[in-house]
């Protein structure tokens, strides 16, 4: 299974307005960050140039310049 991080899901905005609602349910939720998340079922891996293609047809939006994939599934919850 192949996944790739895609752009924010909510605007810095929306995601303060999200996170003090969270705050009201229970003061020690952090928001700190949301993504969409590609998944691709492959029956062989991609060369480079498949790859690519597959990157650009899922780039949209801003993309995200925190640390690397590994370094938020700690801390994670995907839905």
């Amino acid at each position: 299974m192949l996944t790739l991080r895609g752009a924010p899901v909510l605007s810095d905005f929306r995601l303060d307005k999200l996170a003090q609602k969270l705050a009201l349910i229970h003061p020690g939720i952090q928001l700190l960050h949301t993504e969409y998340v590609h998944f691709a079922e492959l029956r062989n891996p991609l060369a480079a140039a498949e790859q690519q293609v597959l990157e650009s047809l899922l780039e949209y939006g801003p993309g995200y310049s925190g640390g690397s994939p590994d370094s938020l599934e700690k801390a994670s919850l995907r839905l």
